[in-house]
């Protein structure tokens, strides 16, 4: 059987399950503001990319039956499932109960917009800590990837596909974090081939629906500009809009492929542009290789400063006094003995002494470079 390219152009997702589905509903994206923007009325779920969302997280899509019926495919749910289950019970539930607990850290009067640099596809642990966002931002340097058609794909290259998807979805959070060079090697498939993959994974398995993915690159001011170009990897940002069955409105998750060290943001000044452009918001750090502590990486630094009212981090994010002299106070959290050998020049001794005076309750998960040793440190910081 002759197999059309993995690579699609953009119009080509409209063919996604053309055997399974019916055509796709029409969309309505929100449009852009300068300030924060509330999110329209709630729009139609989009079948097309709802049923691939659906297929590669092995989740049963209804009038998908005829592509559920391969013997890899009902394995990859079965597995899938599984580990899901242990993930959360080890993970996901110790998470959302502390969060629930610290009804401070995404309540009513918080910004709606969630910053998350250096995030890859991260999706996982962004809606973990803050599940009330309507709209989450994650930057990182992996490519933003496209979809294809999975039933004009060979049985063996769709099982070797769900198995890489399985094995960059789990091996991670064995870890506590998210291993760049491994996500290189995942994003590096002959169909895997970007976060696409990762977040529709995560969107959905996280009991959400998808209603639109765009692709789009940003002007020099910060303006979206919707995909026009003909080479889909051109594109540096993907958007994808995504609802529960009770909200009221679609939330937004804005992907963005770019380096942002102040070199990458001389080259490409619209992603900085962007941020500040959304005004207000939270953010969250986690194994972010202390990129923030370099001066090269000055420019998102001080973004992060300047616009969040709220900073949840572990100590990868940006050294805590750091955060006190532009007028935060904080909160350690969770424990604080050491860093990894890669990262030993980075330890803070006057956190370390903070965190053996006022002893913080252990807590109740363990995620970030420090999760080897059974630690896990965080710190909250609230603008005054």
């Amino acid at each position: 059987m002759r197999r059309i390219p993995w690579l699609f152009l953009y119009g080509t997702w409209l063919i996604m399950y053309q055997s399974c589905h019916s055509s796709p509903e029409t969309r309505q994206i929100k449009k852009d503001s300068v300030k924060q923007e509330k999110v329209q009325v709630k729009s139609p779920i989009d079948s097309v990319w709802n049923a691939f969302a659906h297929y590669i997280s092995g989740m049963h899509y209804t009038g998908s039956d005829s592509c559920e019926q391969t013997e890899f495919w009902k394995l990859h749910a079965a597995k899938t499932d599984l580990r899901w289950r242990l993930l959360m019970q080890n993970v996901g539930n110790p998470i959302e109960n502390w969060v629930y607990e610290k009804k401070y850290l995404g309540g009513s009067g918080a910004p709606n917009t969630l910053i998350y640099p250096f995030a890859g596809g991260d999706f996982f642990y962004a809606n973990l800590f803050f599940p009330n966002r309507d709209t989450i931002i994650m930057i990182g340097l992996e490519s933003v990837g496209s979809s294809f058609d999975n039933t004009q794909i060979p049985e063996s290259k769709m099982e070797d596909y769900l198995s890489t998807l399985d094995r960059c979805m789990f091996y991670p959070h064995k870890l506590g974090f998210f291993r760049t060079l491994s996500m290189d090697d995942d994003f590096a498939h002959e169909m895997m081939n970007g976060t696409l993959h990762t977040l529709l994974f995560y969107i959905v398995r996280s009991g959400f629906n998808i209603h639109y993915v765009t692709y789009f690159n940003l002007d020099s001011n910060g303006n979206f500009n919707d995909f026009t170009n003909k080479k889909i990897n051109e594109n540096i940002g993907s958007r994808i809009g995504y609802s529960k069955s009770n909200d009221k409105t679609v939330r937004e998750l804005v992907y963005i492929s770019r380096d942002i060290s102040n070199a990458g943001n001389v080259k490409s000044p619209g992603t900085m542009a962007f941020l500040t452009r959304r005004g207000k918001a939270v953010s969250f750090m986690k194994a972010a290789s202390y990129l923030m502590y370099k001066p090269y990486f000055s420019d998102i630094t001080k973004i992060v400063l300047n616009q969040s009212q709220i900073i949840l981090q572990d100590d990868s994010g940006m050294p805590l006094d750091s955060m006190r002299k532009a007028g935060f106070t904080s909160e350690v959290l969770g424990e604080y003995s050491r860093t990894i050998k890669l990262f030993s020049n980075y330890f803070q001794p006057s956190m370390f002494d903070e965190y053996a005076s006022k002893k913080p309750a252990k807590l109740p998960f363990t995620i970030g470079y420090n999760a080897e040793f059974g630690e896990c440190n965080l710190q909250l910081c609230v603008k005054k």
